[in-house]
């Protein structure tokens, strides 16, 4: 696994946990619990989902990049045995 998804996952599920933590301690009424709980949670599911896909769009980035790569360099293979066969 990359190093880099470690730590981002570590420090979602310490988010996570410290929250939880906060919120259960925190004196409050189950009512205003129960709402911290869910604005807090919908916040940190809307940080991970932007952390994925900041990551996926980087993987996507680079992925393309070696596509790119790739295609260049099999057009020149064949531009070279398109030359070698017209002699």
């Amino acid at each position: 696994m990359n190093t880099t998804v470690k730590v981002i996952g570590g420090i979602c599920l310490g988010a996570i946990a410290g929250t939880i933590a906060g919120i259960l301690i925190a004196p409050a009424s189950g009512r205003d619990t129960r709402r911290q709980l869910k604005d807090k949670t919908q916040t940190l599911t809307n940080e991970i989902k932007s952390s994925v896909n900041d990551y996926v769009d980087h993987l996507l980035k680079g992925y393309n990049k070696k596509v790119d790569v790739y295609a260049e360099n099999g057009k020149h293979a064949i531009d070279q045995v398109k030359q070698s066969i017209k002699v």
